[in-house]
């Protein structure tokens, strides 16, 4: 299964509490503005409930599955919480009972010393009538210590676990009866972070049922980070079952992730990403580094500076499973945006990548910083929790809110290196490379050629930089040649380029850093020729460098020599044709002046022409479908893009059907057997459909086109009679497919006797080798009984 981040849709959002920036907790953590959990539902929900803490309004509890408002609790702008709220969802014969419980950190009912200590519980029954659930009272209760996070425990019992700023535990039942209190081993360190994983899921600490496991991130003053786990359940309620350090200076976090299988992930300020596995031993646990650390970059956390032991801020991490981890961070200016990204961290590559605009309501700020904080479900999305820093929100700043948004995710069940293959390229804006320098990668004789030919582009002077690369080849040729390789024709032999050479090429003819007036399209040409260029070869894509630089020739080039083009890519491509195809005609209804002089890097192809290179190449649809989305978002451009194809739908009924190949395309092959020439199709026999992409790839891109854009044409009135005759040429095409499958079977044997014949030809069966099967069997059964070799000790061979 492939990773894919679908498009995060808006879930609630909340105004912001002008009096937040007063809340402090012992941890100095960011204060956010709202809280989020999501809890599995006994009954009535099939994606669960998101219990949402809005600082200054109250806790809210709402159905994924519907996106509304189940339970709400508004405790008006005098009440503040210390953490997030949790649900607690049971079942009790024919009715569903929810229990919310919230931490209080200041309240207008609450004394000065029970602020930040008090819980609040709402125990309501949702199958009630909607008056007797308004008249439940809160019950309340309050705990010897600070609370910084709350966890409900769907356990047989359930269990409500409250953590303090310095690791305090308390373990209570459902009604808030305090069951054991677990105190630190020293009360100078700060909580980082914390994960709870029930056992059923906790593949690193197996244990018993209805037990659950506490991983808790702590820092000391010495700035160690320590990890310790803890065991809840009914028989001890509560134990330690190990502790140990990681090497990473508490002070340096900015954010962790835990999966279920113990693979830890620690970022740092830096942008330093680190992999632990944390194991359980006989006598504790351990932890032990996973994979090599990646260090990130193009990311706005890594800029600014972070206050001491503050986990949070502008970057989040959630663990999927095992080590995919999910990443949201936002990009520096100019175009400041949230991304989202699926990392297989055992691997170092990037699975999936989504990119969405700051909301509006954050990013009129005077001062844009935000907090952002993922949130992991029991379901196949994840919560975005977009929200303003406390300090940056002024009373002028009213209109800023925060914003809850549900992210759908894809994701493998496991990091495989199936999945990985071939997914190095696309985290590679967001990597720091390791400092290689050109001598020690390429040697010294390409990287003399590199620097002679961006020399040369710098100095505009690209007849040298193509002088340089061809007495570099030639010269390698011949110390080919005379170390023995072959010496008839040694000018023909083609050197081996590599793609780190062909990258650094590239590089420096193109120059995309700079404003070089030089380009070499020779070098450009000669490259691609050879199939040497790869699309990821050029920051910021290989097409968008090209069309820079006006050589359409090589763009041409691209989509028939280059395997890797990306579908957003190609369709930005196409939608400038598009644009110069619509401006061209209008322009020729007001002047018919005589035609552009062609250039030597080309003139930009006509729409049917591109279109057709568009239409011909291996694409995925679902990528395609996206790519059109996006860069064809005027119906205008679609419309133009349809009426070519329908264009080739039309020439291709009115082509000539041919249901036998002509004599000239069929000839015998070295083994004697008549087989079609290599090449031949159908669509290319007749002159009709000469330039014409193959019937086949016509449909599937009018198919994806029509699922991208359709909505669009049929707001648009000129598109309606396109629409119109597109089905009125398919709806034939599906009667003539239905009769014609009918002959499948009657054909079937002649395609088999082709086939075989192909075979035999190849293996060459002839005289003992096709004797009857009869002969060979009893040949067989007289080489066994010759080789007194049977019964029990009998060998078969099976040959695929």
């Amino acid at each position: 299964m492939d990773a894919s981040i679908g498009e995060p849709f808006h879930l609630a959002s909340y105004g912001v509490a002008q009096r937040l920036h007063k809340l402090k907790t012992k941890s100095q953590r960011p204060t956010p503005s709202v809280f989020a959990t999501h809890e599995k539902i006994a009954s009535g929900s099939k994606d669960g409930y998101v219990t949402v803490t809005a600082q200054g309004d109250g806790v809210h509890v709402l159905d994924l599955s519907t996106l509304h408002p189940v339970i709400s609790h508004t405790l008006g702008p005098s009440a503040s919480f210390s953490g997030p709220s949790v649900t607690l969802s049971v079942t009790e014969g024919q009715e569903n009972i929810c229990a919310t419980y919230s931490a209080i950190a200041s309240s207008a009912e609450l004394s000065s010393e029970d602020c930040g200590r008090a819980i609040w519980m709402w125990r309501e029954n949702l199958s009630s009538p909607v008056g007797d659930r308004a008249s439940q009272k809160k019950k309340a209760a309050v705990l010897p210590h600070q609370i910084s996070d709350l966890y409900a425990c769907n356990s047989v019992p359930p269990r409500l676990l409250a953590l303090s700023p310095t690791g305090d535990l308390t373990i209570l039942d459902a009604d808030l009866r305090i069951r054991n209190t677990m105190r630190p081993l020293s009360s100078s360190g700060t909580l980082l972070q914390s994960f709870v994983f029930p056992r059923e899921s906790s593949t690193f600490l197996p244990g018993p049922s209805g037990s659950t496991a506490i991983v808790l991130l702590e820092h000391f003053q010495d700035d160690a980070t320590s990890i310790r786990i803890l065991d809840v359940s009914g028989d001890n309620e509560g134990r330690e079952i190990g502790k140990t350090e990681i090497p990473v200076k508490a002070d340096q976090i900015t954010s962790v992730s835990c999966s279920p299988s113990g693979y830890l992930s620690v970022l740092t300020q830096d942008g330093c990403w680190i992999s632990f596995q944390v194991e359980l031993k006989h006598d504790g646990i351990s932890v032990y580094s996973a994979a090599q650390p990646l260090r990130l970059k193009s990311f706005t956390f890594i800029e600014k500076t972070m206050e001491a032991s503050s986990v949070g801020g502008e970057v989040s991490l959630v663990a999927l499973n095992t080590s995919l981890v999910l990443l949201t961070a936002i990009t520096p200016s100019p175009t400041r945006n949230i991304v989202l990204l699926v990392w297989d961290l055992q691997y170092s590559v990037l699975l999936a990548s989504h990119v969405l605009p700051i909301p509006s309501t954050l990013s009129q700020l005077p001062k844009l910083s935000m907090h952002l904080r993922l949130v992991a479900t029991t379901t196949p999305q994840a919560l975005l929790i977009l929200s303003p820093r406390a300090a940056d929100v002024q009373a002028k700043s009213s209109s800023a809110r925060s914003n809850i948004l549900v992210v759908p995710l894809t994701v493998p069940k496991t990091s495989t290196i199936g999945n990985a293959m071939g997914r190095a390229p696309a985290g590679a804006q967001w990597l720091v490379q390791p400092d290689v320098t050109t001598d020690d990668a390429l040697g010294p004789a390409r990287a003399k050629v590199i620097a002679a030919v961006r020399s040369a582009i710098a100095g505009n002077n690209p007849a040298a930089a193509e002088k340089a690369f061809f007495e570099w080849e030639q010269s390698e040729r011949q110390a080919s040649s005379s170390a023995g390789a072959e010496e008839e024709q040694p000018q023909q032999a083609q050197v081996a380029l590599g793609h780190p050479f062909v990258r650094d090429l590239l590089t420096a003819i193109l120059q995309p850093t700079k404003q070089a007036t030089a380009y070499s399209s020779v070098l450009v040409r000669t490259l691609l020729e050879r199939r040497a260029v790869s699309a990821t070869m050029v920051e910021g894509g290989l097409l968008a460098a090209f069309k820079l630089r006006g050589d359409w020739n090589a763009i041409q080039l691209c989509t028939t020599h280059v395997t890797d083009l990306a579908e957003s890519d190609l369709i930005s491509i196409l939608q400038f044709v598009v644009a110069h195809s619509r401006e061209a005609s209008d322009a020729m209804e007001v002047d018919s002046g005589p035609s552009p002089s062609s250039s030597p890097l080309g003139t930009i192809p006509s729409l049917p022409s591109f279109l057709s290179a568009c239409v011909r190449y291996s694409t995925s649809p679902a990528a395609l479908r996206a790519a059109l989305h996006q860069h064809l978002p005027q119906p205008e451009d679609v419309l133009a893009v349809l009426s070519a194809l329908d264009d080739w739908v039309s020439r291709a009924r009115g082509a000539e059907v041919i249901s036998l190949p002509p004599k000239k395309s069929v000839h015998k092959d070295a083994d004697g057997v008549l087989v079609l020439k290599d090449g031949w199709r159908k669509d290319e026999s007749s002159s009709a459909d000469a330039g014409a992409p193959p019937l086949i790839k016509v449909l599937s891109f009018i198919q994806t086109l029509l699922d991208a854009s359709f909505l669009a044409l049929l707001q648009h009135t000129p598109a309606h009679r396109v629409l119109r005759k597109v089905l009125a040429r398919i709806e034939p095409e599906i009667a003539l497919t239905e009769q014609v499958e009918l002959l499948r079977g009657p054909l079937e044997m002649f395609a088999r006797a082709q086939a075989k014949a192909v075979r035999e030809g190849k293996e060459g069966k002839k005289g003992a080798n096709a004797a009857d099967w009869r002969q060979r069997r009893r040949l067989e059964h007289e080489q066994r009984s010759a080789m007194a070799v049977g019964g029990v000790y009998q060998l078969e061979e099976l040959v695929l």
